[in-house]
């Protein structure tokens, strides 16, 4: 009985903490090495299996690091670019922008409409159509003169 009672209260504990935590000030990212919070709208981070949180500044690190650690990664969170509200990575439409903390990146919407109206016109993308090769794309067209922290 009170087994029981210990693997009900940690279910509920688990579900408690699971989720999307605001990075810590100072947080690095896991990726470049880039101040995760120059600007919360890009921040991204995701869960690994073993509860470790790794950040990066912006979705298009945080889907490069998933891409490399499938095995090891539990959940992506994302912040809705219209609402600043965190959403869940695996579920949110991208739009790629040119102007994210590191160059081309892209923004994620949990609503389609909104990525859409967003997008006027440009793909809206799934996590299912961003593979390596987008991302190299991505990181190619950032250009000379931008990069770390500033905003084009």
């Amino acid at each position: 009985m009170m087994a029981r009672l210990i693997a009900v209260f940690l279910i509920f504990a688990g579900l408690l903490f699971a989720g999307p935590v605001d990075p810590p000030k100072g947080a690095k990212c896991v990726v470049c090495g880039m101040d995760v919070n120059m600007d919360p709208k890009f921040t991204s981070q995701l869960e690994l299996k073993d509860g470790t949180r790794v950040y990066t500044e912006s979705p298009k690190h945080a889907i490069q690091y998933m891409l490399k650690n499938k095995d090891k990664v539990k959940a992506l969170w994302v912040r809705d670019f219209d609402t600043g509200k965190w959403i869940d990575g695996k579920k949110a439409y991208y739009v790629m922008v040119e102007n994210g903390p590191m160059g081309m990146d892209v923004v994620a919407f949990r609503s389609k409409l909104k990525a859409k109206k967003f997008a006027k016109g440009k793909k809206v993308l799934r996590l299912s159509d961003i593979d390596m090769d987008f991302i190299k794309h991505l990181d190619q067209g950032q250009g000379h003169g931008k990069g770390h922290g500033h905003m084009h």
